[in-house]
């Protein structure tokens, strides 16, 4: 288990993370592949985030940010699946950490929507408008701080399901690494065929899902 000290920075790089995604910044931190890294970095163990961010950003890669859609918040998400990949360790790890993250990027998906109805409610000007910029510049920083504090509530609750896990998982998953990689890969060919269908290219689209589909079965069971 991983001392305080970087068990607190996490959860503050979560929250640091859910604002990037729309509120501040967007630097590309809340990037499966940035954030899970970065993640991996802090436990020690960056290959082990890295290959978590490459996985989810993968399975991401379809999901495009247009009109009203909802999408899965992938910065705090990122975090958890690779702490909890590199806590319990291997194969199951890394799948138990994928598997966490993609729970944890749907449940900051619609803890992002009730964020947005708040930040209605926070700045809706009061009978008379605005008497001074300030107030409202203070209202605004109140969404902000609320949506760090999202952030980092999220990361720290997946770090404690994290870390209940671990002990369970430990040494229990039955697949090993070459037949687990290719095995969580397949959820990206979907992704693909997502935006293949995105740019309009229906033909190649059902082409590359099969072929990709094809490759991953075959990866997983030569495995």
């Amino acid at each position: 288990m991983a001392e305080p000290s970087i068990l607190l920075t996490l959860v503050l790089f979560g929250g640091w993370a859910a604002l990037d995604g729309t509120a501040a910044g967007q630097f590309m931190i809340s990037r499966p592949i940035v954030s899970a890294t970065l993640a991996g970095w802090l436990m020690g163990d960056a290959n082990t985030g890295l290959l978590v961010g490459v996985i989810l950003e993968t399975l991401y890669v379809g999901d495009l940010p247009a009109g009203g859609a909802r999408l899965p918040e992938t910065g705090p998400a990122s975090v958890v699946a690779a702490v909890t990949a590199v806590w319990i360790g291997g194969a199951g790890g890394l799948a138990v950490g994928s598997a966490l993250g993609v729970l944890w990027g749907v449940l900051g998906g619609m803890s992002v929507t009730l964020q947005r109805r708040l930040n209605g409610v926070l700045v809706t000007p009061p009978e008379g408008g605005w008497k001074r910029a300030g107030q409202l510049a203070l209202r605004h920083w109140s969404c902000l701080v609320t949506d760090a504090f999202r952030g980092a509530f999220l990361t720290a609750t997946g770090l404690v399901l994290a870390a209940w896990l671990a002990p369970l998982v430990d040494g229990r998953w039955p697949l090993g690494l070459e037949s687990t990689v290719p095995l969580l890969l397949i959820p990206a060919f979907l992704s693909g065929g997502r935006l293949l269908r995105a740019w309009d290219v229906a033909g190649k689209r059902a082409v590359l899902l099969g072929v990709g589909c094809a490759l991953g079965v075959a990866l997983g069971l030569g495995g």
